[in-house]
């Protein structure tokens, strides 16, 4: 957590950079630090137009490349002449190189600085998303996926790292929010956009509108984002890096709860996600263009409490907001998921099938609302905690999230694609883990607000380098 400098000391990285620093490293912008001897500086202080929008752009690059080719499986599997189950190898090859990339990238750019590493990420995946595109077969299209995953991990987690290097407090609880409000959407919003581009353009054409995007993705980078981590505040390694940030980190618990809470909340949504398509369409017979309907005004939900919640940071405390979403979204989710294990065990006809319709389309809005105060809370707390493992922090941040959300999302369709019994009993279980890890606290011994002890704050800056 960010706590005020002494008199006449200069803050580190974490809490803003010496001239001295700039002034090792010309590519370092200046704005990189907070204004000031107070590191809650404002978000239009802090952080550009520019700068805020392209950062938003690189979170949304997974989502898109993932969930925007999905209502095209079918085709791809006829027109490349292979069976279902290859044709979701895509899928899995591209999850699996941003599962690398996470950790990886991230790490690196702690000693690399975040500009070159993301632009370069930005570069792989532009070209591997021309490429996945154009392959001519299977073997070839699984490669350039991978490269895809591998190459779009960079904004995801290095998006993350420039936040951190350059704010703390409420102003990096508003920058999360607006990058985890764009992560949070695209997955709801681009099957959407997948299932109106399929027959115009097909799956290539698909693939194509992804790859254009990371073509501008590159020029954002390019122009708009600078260098966040001066050259004095790396640190050198590769793999030995990693496991000293991993130990290091790892040695604050606070931290730890709060990296797994933000993981347990991603798969909350990922949860959904997988759920809602065999709820609403197999389990209640929804049609097409309804269902879609249902997709954009839960994606319009989590815009508006994301945004809601960030606004509020500076009246209600973060820790309060995201204990606050917790017991809601656990509350909510036990009533759904006795709904589940009572009526939605099979597909629903009859009279009855209407008001139930509409009650679980209720039920599923007031689950993704529960997650607003969560999405930039929870990582913004988190991410406050890392100091010059930044990198690493937020390499870790990814991984985990992305390791919990793709073993939940299997998990919601274990009774069948005609039944949400599983769904009911998954949601309530990670909203108990997530609760039971928050009574443990969320913030660290000494800490009241903003600020700890001072005897505490100074044994943590000089043990994380701030």
């Amino acid at each position: 957590m960010a706590t005020p400098s002494s008199a006449g000391a200069v803050p580190d990285c974490g809490e803003g950079a010496t001239s001295r620093s700039s002034d090792a490293d010309p590519s370092a912008d200046p704005a990189a630090k907070p204004v000031g001897s107070a590191p809650d500086a404002g978000l239009r202080r802090t952080f550009s137009t520019t700068l805020l929008i392209s950062l938003a752009a690189l979170a949304a690059v997974a989502p898109l490349a993932t969930d925007t080719y999905l209502p095209a499986f079918a085709q791809m599997a006829e027109d490349l002449r292979v069976s279902a189950s290859s044709v979701q190898l895509t899928m899995t090859t591209f999850l699996a190189g941003v599962a690398l990339g996470q950790l990886s990238i991230g790490v690196l750019s702690d000693r690399a600085g975040r500009r070159p590493l993301l632009l370069w990420g930005s570069v792989l995946a532009f070209v591997a998303s021309i490429c996945s595109a154009v392959a001519p077969a299977l073997p070839l299209l699984l490669i350039a996926r991978f490269f895809q995953g591998l190459g779009g991990a960079a904004g995801m987690v290095l998006g993350r790292a420039v936040i951190a290097d350059r704010s703390r407090g409420i102003t990096a609880t508003q920058a999360l929010s607006l990058v985890m409000a764009i992560q949070g959407i695209a997955p709801v919003a681009a099957p959407i956009l997948g299932g109106l581009l399929v027959e115009p353009i097909g799956w290539r054409g698909i693939l194509g509108v992804v790859a254009a995007f990371t073509g501008v993705l590159v020029l954002m980078v390019a122009f708009w984002v600078p260098e966040s981590l001066p050259a004095a505040h790396r640190r050198d390694g590769g793999l030995r890096l990693l496991i000293d940030g991993t130990r290091e980190l790892v040695r604050d618990r606070v931290l730890v709860r709060l990296l797994v809470i933000n993981a347990l909340a991603f798969g909350l949504l990922m949860s959904y996600l997988s759920a809602a398509p065999f709820v609403l369409r197999n389990v209640l017979g929804m049609g097409t263009a309804a269902y879609t309907g249902v997709f954009g005004l839960c994606g319009a939900t989590v815009t508006v409490m994301v945004s809601v919640s960030a606004s509020l940071a500076r009246r209600f405390p973060q820790v309060r907001q995201v204990r606050a979403g917790l017991l809601a979204v656990l509350a909510v989710d036990v009533v759904f998921a006795a709904v589940c294990l009572i009526r939605l065990r099979g597909p629903v006809d009859g009279a009855g099938r209407a008001p139930l319709l509409v009650g679980v389309i209720a039920l599923f809005l007031v689950h993704v609302a529960c997650l607003g105060p969560l999405m930039g809370n929870v990582p913004a707390l988190a991410l406050d905690r890392t100091g010059r493992w930044a990198g690493t922090g937020s390499a870790l941040l990814g991984f985990i999230q992305f390791v919990v959300g793709g073993l939940v999302s299997p998990l919601v369709g274990l009774t069948g694609e005609a039944n949400g019994a599983a769904f009911g009993v998954v949601i309530v279980g990670l909203g108990v883990i997530a609760n039971v890890l928050a009574a443990f606290g969320l913030r660290g011994k000494g800490d009241k607000g903003e600020e700890r002890l001072p005897e505490e704050a100074e044994r943590r800056r000089r043990r994380l380098g701030r």
